[in-house]
C-alpha cells in the first residue's frame, strides 16, 4: 500500500486515464513524467528506488508506445543499478525486471546493453546473467539469433564461477537457454528467420551440462542441488533430439533419481522427470529397462505416498509422467502395477488405482487394447476388505463403467463387485460382526454411498455394457440385500430394454438373449412377487416403486407370454398416477391386486398360479412384519388364491395358514387379510375352513398342544376379525342369504363366550374384544349396506347390534380418551342406522342424545392431553378425540338426513341447543363441530325445512372466544346454504371464514357482518322474526363477544332487508323493546340498541333529531351516543349536520341564545365529534359558532333539577351546567380539531389555553386572534367564505359580536393574499371607525387591525397614511388602558416603516414628545416598543425636526443609560439600539466606541465601568450633557426598580468623580446629600452600597476643593 501510494506521487496523474487519451499527446505526456522520474532515482533512498522501478515496471507493462529516449535512458538507469553491488539485492532485482520489460519495446537495445557487460573471460555480475536468462525465456524468438554467441561466451565463465549465486545464476540461464533452443528445435518453422543449425546449439548445451554434471554436482550445497535439478530435465530433454547424445542424456537420468531425498526437491525432480520422459516419448527414444523400471517405483512411490510432508503438486506431476507412460509403454507398466497389486500393500493399491482411474478418465487410446489386464488387476484386490482399497476399486470401476472400458466376458465380476460392496458395507453398518467405531461407520457409508452413486450414474448403453449386463443383472433383483440398490437396478433394466424394444421396431435388433452362462436367474414367479411387492412402495413416492412398475411395464414377455397385451393395457394406467401426486395406499394395493388378479386369469395355468403362491410364502419371511410391503404380500397372497382353480389347493393353504398364522408374521393381520382376500372367489371354502377351525378349537386335543407345546393358534378375537374382514370382501350378491346365520351369529357366540366367566355374562374390559367386534360389525354392516342395494333385506340383528354398540360406550370413562372403542362403536352405530328397518324417532333421538353426552361432556382436550404419560399418549389422545367427533358428527348427519319431516330435523338440532349455550368453551366448540359436519355438502333436505332459528342459533358464535369454534360456527352457516344450493354465495363464505383465524375482534366483527350482508338477501320475510327471537335470546345469554356479533347480525339483515320490512317494522321494534330490560344492563347490548335506531333513522331523520334535542342540556351519557350513533351511521349523516346548522342559524336571528339554541350547538359537538367531514360547512359553522359565544359571554342558564331525571353525569360535567358559553366553546373546539384533521386549519401557538381565552369575556378578544392565526389563508376558498360571515359581524347591534369580529379581522389585515383575494378595502375603513369608539377593547382590536395592514398591504398604508396616522396617534392619549397604548405604539412603529420623514413631517413632534413619555411605563411591553420606536423615529429625522429631536434625546439620554441594564434584557437591547442610533445627533463621536465595546462584550459589563467610561468622555468633549445626566438623575432615585435606583446611584457617582470643580461647586449638595443619605436606608443592599460609594466620592471631592480653597 505504501508503494502504492509514492507510484502515485511520483505520477500524479491517472495512468489509466492517460492511456485511453489519444496516442500523440499521450506519449508525451509519460515520456515527461518518466523522465522527471528517472532524475529523482539518485536523489531517492533505498525505498523510494524500490517504488520507482515497481512504478516503472507497471507503466512498461501497460503501455505500448514510449519514447526512444526514454526507453534509452531507463536501460541505462536500469542496467546500472542492476549491476551496482553496493544497491539491496530487491533493488537490482527490480532494476533487472524493467531492464528485460523494456525488451518489448526495443529487444536489441536491451540485448546490446546486456552483450555489452557479458564478456569471454570476464566473470559477469550475477544479475546479468538472470537478465539473459529471463530474456531467453520470455523472447524465444529474438534470443535465439544471439544464443550462439551467448553459449560460447558462457562456457568460458562457467570455470570461473566459485560462488553459490554465480553457479545458481548459471543454472539458471542453462535452464531457460535449453527450453528456447528446445522451442526453437521443434517448431523452428514458427519463427521469422532461416533455420540455424541446432546441432551448434546444443553441443553449446551438451558442454555446459557435462561441466556442470562433472564438476558442481561435487559436495554441491542444497540450493546449487536444486538448480541443477531444474535445469537437468530441459537439458536433457533437448539432448534427446540427437541420436549420437541420447545415451549420454539417460546416463544422467539415474543421478536425477537418486536425488530424491528431501520433500524441497522432490517436486522439481518429478517435473525435470516429466519433461524428459515427454521428450522420449516424442522422440521415440528407448529407455533401458533398468531405468524404466527405476522410474515405475520412484514415481509409484510419489502416488502412493502417505506422509504428512506429501505435497499435491509433486503427486500431480508424477500422475503426469505415468500419464506419459502409460502411452509409450503401456504393458510394461501394466506390468509393474499387477506386480506391485499383488504385494498386498494397502498404500501401493490404492494410488495404483486412483492412477488407473486417472488414466481412464484421461481417454488414453493405448489404454483400451490393455483392458483384461486393467480386469485382472482389479480381481486381485477384490478381497481386500480395507476401507480404502474397497474405495479405490469402486471409483476405478465407476470410471470404466462411465467410459465404456470394460469386456465382455471378464466385466461382470466388477459389476458384482458394486453389489457385494453394497451388502458387505451395509452389513457392516446395521450388524457388524466386530466392534466397529464411529469413523468405520463412516467409511462404511461412504462406500455404500459410492456404490448407489456409481449404479446412479451407469449409462447402460456405452459400447459394450449391454453384453456385460444383460441378463445378469436380474440376479440382484430378488435377494433382500440389495433392495438400497432396486431404484438404479429397475432404471437399468428398464433402460436396456427399452433400447431392445426400440431396436426391434428399427429392425436393428441384437435380441438381448436370455442366456447369463454360469449365472442362476430368477424365476419368472420370483420376478413378479418380488416386482409386485417392491411397485406398493410408489404410493409413499419411493423411486424403487416408480422404477419397478416401469420395469412390469418393459418384461411382459420375459414374466409370461399371454400378458404382453394385457399388460399394455393395464400398466400405462397405473403409470398415470405417478406422473404426478400418488395415490392413497389402499388405492393403490388394490390397483396392483386388480392387475394381479386379470393377469392370473389371463395366464389361466393352474401350476404357474401354485408356485406363484408358493413363492409369495417364501418371499414372506424377508420383509418387517410392521412393513407396507409384508401387508401388500399379504393381500396379493390372498388374492392369488382366490384366483387359484385347484380348489383342494386352496382349502390345503388354508388350514396350513391358519394353522400355522404365527409363522405370517402378525397372525391376525395375515390371517384377516389372506382369507378375506381369498374369499372373493372362494367364500364358501373360507367359512367351511373356519367353522372346521371352530369345531376342532373345542377339542380337548387342541387345547392341550396349544398349553403344552407352545402351539400360538388363533383366538376367538383373531376369529372375530376374519368373519368381519371376510363379509367385507366377499361376493355381495352371495352374502345377504348367509350374513345372519353364518356370519353374525358366529360373532355373536364368540363375543358373549369371551364375555362369559363361570357361565355369567359380564362386560369383557378386553380393549382388544371390543374393538375387533366393532370393527366386525361395522363391516358387516358395510357389507350388507352395499348388497342392500340390490336386494330389499331387512337386517333382523339390527337392533341387538345396537344395544351391544351402546353398551361399550356407556361404559367408558367420562373424564378422559383413551380407548378407541367409543369412536370405532359410533362408526358402527352410522353404519347400522343405514340398516333397514328404520328406528322410530324417539328411539333415534334417544340413540343421539346418548351419543352427544359420550363425547360432549368430556373435559376440554388440552386437558385429557396432559393425562398422557408420553408424547406418543398425547399424540393417541388427540388423534382419538378428533377422530370420534368425525364419527360422531357423520352419525347425526346420517340419523337428521334419513327423515322427511323437517319438525323431526328441528328436534334432532334441538339436542345441541343445551351445549351452545354452554359457558364452557369445549362444550360449544363440540356442538358447532357436530352441527357444521351435518350440514356441510348436505344439498337435500326435507320441504319446509326452516332455515331461519338455526341461523339465529349459529351466527352469534361466528366471534366467540376461540378461533375453532368460530371457523366451526362459519362452517355451520355455511353449511345452510349448502341445503339452498348457492354455490357462488357458499364460495364467497369460504373466503370470509379465513379471516375468522384473526384474534382481532374488529376484524371478526366485519367479517360477521360481510357474512349477514350475503346471507340475509336470502332469508325469507316470514323467517326473520324467528331469527330474531333466536339472535335475542343468544344476545341475552352468550358471552359479550357472540353477543355482539349478535347484534351485528341483527343489524345487518335490518340494513339488507329494511325496504320489504315495513309490514314488520313494528313488530320488529316490539321484539327489540321486549328484550330491552335484559339487554340494558350490557354494554354491549345496548349499543345495538344505539344501532337499531340509527337504522330507524334511515327513514325518519327529522323526527329523531327533534326528539332528541328536546332533552335537558347538558346531554346526559345515552343521549350523547345516540348522537354519535346517527352521526357515524352512513346514511343520515349526510343531512344530520345541515339540518342541525339551520337549526342553530334560526336560533340565533334574535341576536340571543336559548336554551334550544346551546342544545343544537351540543348536538353538532357530538356530531363533530365523531370525526365526519366538515370542509364544505366549516366557513358557516365557524360564523355561527363564534356568533353564539360572543352571545353567551358571562351568562348563566338554568339548568333541570337532576334529581327529576336519571342520569349518568360525566367527571368535570357539573362544572359546566351553567356556563352555555364554555358549552359553545367546546363545541367550536371540536369543530376547530376536525378542521385540522382536515388541513382547513392549523394548531394553535397558544395550545390548550385558546379556548380558556375565548371563553373568558376578559379575554375573549385575544382569543379571537389566536384562533383567528389559526385559520389556514392558502385555503383561499373557505377564508374568503368565513371572511364573508364575518364581515356581518362588524355592523352587528351586539357590542361583543363586534368585539369578535373587529378582532378578527384584526389579525386577518397582515396576510397580503387575504388583500389580494378578499374585499379587504371596506374592512379598513370600518375598522378605522371602530378604532374611535367608546369600548376600548374594540379601540385596542381595531388599532392593531391598522397596524398589520403595514404588513397585509404597504400601497394601502401610503395610500391612507393620514387617516392612519391620526387615528393610531389618538390611541397614545388613552392613558387610562396601557393595552390601547402599546397597540397604538406598535402600529405606529409598523406604519412608520413605510413611510418617508416628508409623510410625517406634520405628525413628528407629536410623536416624539408622546413616545418619549412611555421610556419609563411600568409595562414591559410599552418600554420596550417606545424605544424601539424612537430608534425608527431617528432615522426619519429631517433637517426641519434635527434641533428638535436633538433636544429630546438629550433629555432621554438619562432613560437611556439606566435602561441599559434594564430588568428586562430586551429593553435593554432596544435601549442599547436606540441609543446607537442618536449618538450622531450629540456631536460626541467617542460615544461611538464606548457603545460598540460594549456591543462586543461577550458578557454584560458592569454598568459602573459603563458610567464612568462615559462620564470621563462626556466631561472631556461635553460638559453641557454630563451636567444634564446629573439633573435628571435625582428624578430617578425613587424608581420602583432597585436596578434603575442603584444605576442612578452609580452614574452618579460616576458623574461627581468627573465633573469639573467649577461644576461641582454648582452642584445643590444639601439635596444630593439628602438623597444618597436616603438610597443609603434602601431595602436593597445594591442600592445600598452604590449610594454608599457615590457619598464617598461625594465627599472625597468636596474635601479636595476645600483644601484647594
Amino acid at each position: 500500500m505504501k508503494r502504492l501510494i509514492k507510484f502515485h506521487n511520483y505520477f500524479p496523474g491517472n495512468i489509466s486515464a492517460k492511456i485511453s487519451v489519444s496516442p500523440f499527446g499521450y506519449v508525451v505526456e509519460i515520456s515527461r513524467d518518466i523522465h522527471i522520474t528517472l532524475s529523482m532515482l539518485d536523489k531517492e533512498d533505498n525505498e523510494g528506488k524500490e517504488d520507482i522501478y515497481s512504478s516503472l515496471t507497471i507503466i512498461i507493462q501497460n503501455n505500448g508506445n514510449l519514447n526512444n529516449s526514454a526507453i534509452q535512458r531507463m536501460i541505462f538507469h536500469a542496467s546500472k543499478d542492476m549491476r551496482n553491488n553496493e544497491n539491496p539485492r530487491e533493488i537490482r532485482m527490480l532494476a533487472g525486471e524493467v531492464l528485460v520489460s523494456l525488451a518489448e519495446h526495443d529487444f536489441n537495445s536491451v540485448m546490446d546493453e546486456v552483450q555489452r557487460h557479458f564478456k569471454i573471460l570476464e566473470l559477469p555480475d550475477e544479475f546479468t546473467v538472470l537478465a539473459l536468462a529471463e530474456l531467453a525465456h520470455s523472447y524465444v524468438s529474438e534470443s535465439i539469433p544471439f544464443m550462439t554467441m551467448t553459449l560460447l561466451t558462457m562456457q568460458t565463465m562457467v570455470r570461473l564461477a566459485e560462488e553459490e549465486r554465480m553457479k545458481e545464476a548459471f543454472c539458471i540461464a542453462l535452464q531457460n537457454f535449453s527450453k528456447a533452443i528446445y522451442k526453437y528445435i521443434n517448431h523452428w518453422e514458427d519463427f521469422p528467420y532461416p533455420k540455424m543449425n541446432a546441432n551448434r546449439l546444443s553441443d553449446k548445451i551438451y558442454m555446459l551440462f557435462r561441466f556442470i554434471m562433472d564438476k558442481w554436482t561435487i559436495n554441491m550445497t542444497p540450493e546449487i542441488n536444486i538448480a541443477i535439478i531444474k535445469a537437468h530435465g530441459p537439458a536433457v530433454s533437448l539432448l534427446l533430439h540427437r541420436e549420437d547424445l541420447q545415451e549420454f542424456a539417460l546416463h544422467h537420468v539415474p543421478w536425477l533419481l537418486t536425488q530424491l531425498k528431501n520433500p524441497e526437491t522432490d517436486f522439481y525432480i518429478t517435473q525435470s522427470l516429466r519433461q524428459i520422459l515427454t521428450a522420449a516419448d516424442f522422440y521415440d527414444v528407448y529407455i533401458p529397462k533398468g531405468t524404466k523400471r527405476c522410474i515405475f517405483s520412484i514415481l509409484q512411490q510419489q502416488i502412493c505416498d502417505i506422509s504428512e510432508t506429501r505435497s499435491n503438486e509433486n503427486e500431480n506431476e508424477a500422475v503426469q509422467c505415468f500419464l506419459i507412460l502409460v502411452h509409450s509403454n503401456t504393458g510394461d507398466l501394466l506390468e509393474f502395477f499387477e506386480e506391485q497389486v499383488r504385494t498386498c500393500d494397502e498404500c501401493i493399491r490404492v494410488g495404483t488405482f486412483s492412477f488407473l482411474k486417472s488414466a481412464i478418465d484421461a481417454y488414453e487410446p493405448r489404454l483400451r487394447d490393455y483392458i483384461i489386464m486393467v480386469e485382472r488387476i482389479i480381481k486381485i484386490a477384490m478381497d481386500d476388505f480395507s476401507i480404502k482399497v474397497r474405495t479405490a476399486s469402486l471409483l476405478l470401476i465407476q470410471s470404466m463403467c462411465e467410459k465404456g472400458y470394460l469386456e465382455a466376458s471378464e466385466g461382470w465380476q466388477l459389476i458384482e463387485y458394486i453389489f457385494f460392496q453394497f451388502a458387505l458395507s451395509r452389513r457392516n453398518m446395521l450388524d457388524p460382526i466386530k466392534p466397529v467405531t464411529p469413523e468405520d461407520l463412516i467409511a462404511e457409508n461412504s462406500v455404500l454411498q459410492l456404490s448407489v452413486e456409481i449404479l446412479r450414474g451407469m449409462d447402460p448403453l456405452v459400447n459394450g455394457m449391454p453384453q456385460v449386463l444383460w441378463p445378469k443383472l436380474l440376479t440382484f433383483v430378488v435377494p433382500l440385500e440389495y433392495c438400497g440398490l432396486l431404484p438404479y437396478l429397475f432404471n437399468i433394466l428398464r433402460i436396456l430394454l427399452m433400447a431392445e424394444e426400440q431396436k426391434q421396431n428399427g429392425e436393428e435388433s441384437t435380441a438381448l438373449v436370455i442366456s447369463a452362462g454360469p449365472v442362476k436367474l430368477p424365476s419368472t414367479q420370483q420376478l413378479l412377487a418380488r416386482l409386485l411387492v417392491i411397485a406398493v412402495l410408489a404410493s409413499e413416492g419411493q423411486p424403487c416403486g416408480t422404477g419397478a412398475v416401469g420395469l412390469l411395464k418393459s418384461m411382459p414377455n420375459i414374466i409370461h407370454p399371454n400378458l404382453i397385451d394385457l399388460w399394455k393395457e393395464l400398466i400405462p394406467k397405473l403409470l398415470l398416477p405417478l406422473e404426478g401426486n400418488c395415490y392413497k395406499v389402499a388405492l393403490w394395493e388394490d390397483m396392483l391386486l386388480e392387475l394381479l388378479r386379470e393377469s392370473l386369469w389371463k395366464i389361466n395355468d393352474r401350476n404357474w398360479s401354485i408356485q406363484l403362491t408358493q413363492e409369495f410364502m417364501l418371499q414372506m419371511e424377508g420383509y418387517n412384519d410392521n412393513s407396507i410391503e409384508k401387508k401388500f404380500l399379504w393381500k396379493a397372497l390372498g388374492t392369488t388364491l382366490s384366483c387359484c382353480q385347484d380348489v383342494n389347493f386352496v382349502s390345503t393353504q388354508l388350514k396350513e395358514i391358519i394353522v400355522n398364522a404365527a409363522q405370517l408374521g402378525y397372525q391376525r393381520e395375515a390371517t384377516v387379510s389372506i382369507l378375506g382376500y381369498c374369499a372373493k372367489n372362494h367364500m364358501d371354502i373360507v367359512l367351511k375352513v373356519l367353522k372346521a377351525y371352530q369345531e376342532e378349537m373345542k377339542s380337548f386335543a387342541s387345547r392341550f398342544k396349544s398349553l403344552f407345546y407352545g402351539n400360538k393358534s388363533l383366538s376367538k378375537i383373531d376369529l372375530i376379525a376374519i368373519y368381519g374382514h371376510v363379509a367385507l370382501q366377499a361376493p355381495k350378491r352371495q352374502l345377504l342369504p348367509i350374513v345372519e346365520k353364518d356370519i353374525v351369529t358366529p360373532i355373536l357366540t364368540l363375543y358373549t363366550s369371551s364375555c362369559q366367566v363361570l357361565g355369567i355374562t359380564v362386560l369383557n374390559k378386553n380393549i382388544d374384544l371390543q374393538m375387533n367386534f366393532t370393527k366386525s360389525i361395522t363391516e358387516i354392516s358395510i357389507a350388507v349396506r352395499e348388497a342392500e342395494e340390490l336386494l330389499n333385506f331387512n337386517f333382523s340383528h339390527k337392533e341387538v347390534l345396537l344395544g351391544h354398540m351402546l353398551d361399550l360406550i356407556r361404559e367408558e370413562p367420562m373424564d378422559s380418551l383413551a380407548s378407541p372403542v367409543r369412536w370405532k362403536a359410533l362408526i358402527a352405530i352410522r353404519w347400522l342406522s343405514k340398516l333397514k328397518p328404520q328406528l322410530p324417532l324417539n328411539d333415534n333421538l334417544n340413540l343421539l342424545e346418548e351419543s352427544l353426552r359420550s363425547l360432549v361432556l368430556l373435559p376440554p382436550l388440552t386437558e385429557m392431553i396432559e393425562d398422557g404419560q408420553s408424547d406418543e399418549d398425547k399424540a393417541h389422545i388427540q388423534f382419538l378425540y378428533g377422530r370420534s367427533l368425525d364419527a360422531l358428527g357423520k352419525l347425526m348427519r346420517t340419523l337428521v338426513w334419513s327423515t322427511l319431516d323437517p319438525e323431526e330435523c328441528q328436534e334432532m338440532f334441538n339436542l345441541l341447543r343445551i351445549w351452545l349455550v354452554s359457558s364452557k368453551e369445549w362444550e360449544r366448540e363440540r356442538a358447532l363441530q357436530i352441527c357444521s359436519k351435518v350440514l356441510i355438502n348436505c344439498y337435500h333436505s326435507p320441504d319446509r325445512f326452516k332455515i331461519g332459528p338455526l341461523l339465529g342459533l349459529f351466527a352469534p358464535h361466528c366471534c366467540d372466544t376461540l378461533p375453532t369454534i368460530r371457523l366451526w360456527a362459519a362452517d355451520a352457516v355455511i353449511g345452510l346454504f349448502f341445503l339452498q344450493d348457492m354455490p357462488q354465495e357458499i364460495e364467497k363464505l369460504r373466503r370470509l371464514q379465513e379471516g375468522l383465524h384473526s384474534t382481532d375482534t374488529q376484524v371478526q366483527l366485519w367479517i360477521a357482518s360481510n357474512m349477514a350482508k350475503i346471507v340475509g338477501k336470502f332469508i325469507p320475510n316470514e323467517e326473520i322474526q324467528a331469527f330474531l327471537e333466536e339472535s335475542l335470546e343468544s344476545m341475552e345469554n352468550l358471552n359479550p363477544e357472540c353477543s355482539k356479533a349478535s347484534s351485528i347480525w341483527v343489524i345487518t339483515i335490518l340494513k339488507e332487508q329494511g325496504d320489504t320490512l315495513k309490514k314488520e317494522l313494528l313488530d320488529i321494534l316490539s321484539s327489540i323493546y321486549h328484550h330491552m330490560p335484559i339487554l340494558r344492563l350490557k354494554e354491549q347490548s345496548f349499543s345495538f340498541v344505539l344501532q337499531a335506531i340509527t337504522q330507524i333513522a334511515n327513514f325518519h331523520l327529522e323526527e329523531v333529531v327533534c326528539n332528541l334535542l328536546n332533552k335537558p342540556l347538558p346531554f346526559d351519557r345515552d343521549i350523547k351516543a345516540l348522537w354519535k350513533a346517527l352521526a357515524q351511521d352512513g346514511c343520515p349523516n349526510i343531512h344530520l349536520l345541515r339540518a342541525l346548522m339551520d337549526k342553530l342559524e334560526s336560533g340565533l336571528d334574535n341576536e340571543g341564545a336559548e336554551s334550544e339554541t346551546i342544545a343544537v350547538a351540543c348536538a353538532i359537538y357530538e356530531v363533530v365529534n365523531t370525526g365526519i367531514p366538515i370542509r364544505d360547512s366549516y366557513a358557516e359553522l365557524f360564523y355561527l359558532l363564534l356568533k353564539l359565544i360572543s352571545y353567551t359571554l358571562g351568562r348563566k342558564m338554568p339548568t333541570q333539577n337532576t334529581a327529576e331525571r336519571r342520569r349518568i353525569m360525566q367527571q368535570g360535567q357539573r362544572a359546566q351546567d351553567g356556563d352555555p358559553c364554555r358549552l359553545s366553546t367546546t363545541t367550536l373546539r371540536c369543530v376547530q380539531n376536525q378542521a385540522i384533521k382536515e388541513g382547513l386549519a392549523k394548531e394553535s401557538e397558544e395550545g390548550d389555553n385558546l379556548w380558556n381565552l375565548l371563553s373568558s369575556p376578559h379575554s375573549h378578544h385575544l382569543g379571537v386572534c389566536v384562533l383567528a392565526r389559526s385559520v389556514v389563508v392558502w385555503q383561499q376558498d373557505i377564508m374568503i367564505g368565513i371572511m364573508e360571515h364575518m364581515f356581518l359581524s362588524l355592523s352587528s347591534t351586539s357590542e361583543a359580536f363586534r368585539i369578535t369580529g373587529t378582532a378578527f379581522f384584526s389579525e386577518v389585515m397582515k396576510e397580503p393574499l387575504l388583500w389580494k383575494q378578499g374585499n379587504l378595502r371596506e374592512v379598513l375603513f370600518v375598522i378605522d371607525q371602530s378604532a374611535w369608539d367608546t369600548n376600548t377593547i374594540l379601540r385596542q382590536m381595531a388599532i392593531r387591525g391598522l397596524g398589520n395592514v403595514a404588513l397585509g398591504s404597504p400601497q394601502k398604508v401610503k395610500k391612507n397614511k393620514q387617516m392612519l396616522l391620526e387615528t393610531v396617534i389618538r390611541g397614545l392619549y388613552h392613558l387610562t388602558r396601557t393595552e390601547v397604548i402599546c397597540e397604538s405604539l406598535k402600529a405606529l412603529k409598523k406604519i412608520l416603516e413605510l413611510l418617508s420623514d416628508r409623510d410625517v413631517s406634520f405628525y413628528f413632534k407629536e410623536i416624539v414628545l408622546q413616545t418619549r413619555t412611555f421610556f419609563e411605563d411600568e409595562q414591559d411591553d410599552v418600554r420596550l416598543t417606545a424605544f424601539l420606536l424612537f430608534e425608527d423615529l431617528a432615522s426619519l429625522t429631517g433637517k426641519r425636526w434635527k434641533m428638535f429631536f436633538t433636544e429630546e434625546i438629550k433629555k432621554s439620554m438619562i432613560s437611556f443609560v439606566l435602561h441599559l441594564w434594564d430588568p428586562n434584557p430586551k429593553i435593554g437591547t432596544a435601549c442599547r439600539d436606540a441609543l446607537a442610533a442618536c449618538i450622531p445627533f450629540l456631536g460626541v463621536q467617542d460615544l461611538h466606541a464606548l457603545l460598540d465595546r460594549f456591543v462586543d462584550c461577550q458578557e454584560m459589563p458592569k454598568n459602573r465601568e459603563f458610567y464612568k467610561d462615559l462620564c470621563m468622555k462626556l466631561a472631556k468633549k461635553n460638559q453641557d450633557l454630563l451636567w444634564i445626566l446629573h439633573t435628571h438623575t435625582f428624578a430617578y432615585f425613587n424608581s420602583s426598580w432597585e436596578g434603575i435606583r442603584s444605576g442612578a446611584a452609580k452614574l452618579t457617582d460616576a458623574i461627581i468623580q468627573n465633573v469639573t470643580p467649577q461644576f461641582l461647586e454648582m452642584l445643590d449638595r444639601e439635596q444630593l446629600d439628602s438623597c444618597l443619605q436616603a438610597l443609603r436606608e434602601d431595602p436593597c443592599v445594591s442600592v445600598q452600597r452604590a449610594a454608599e460609594a457615590a457619598m464617598q466620592t461625594f465627599l472625597r471631592r468636596c474635601r479636595e476643593i476645600s483644601n484647594h480653597s
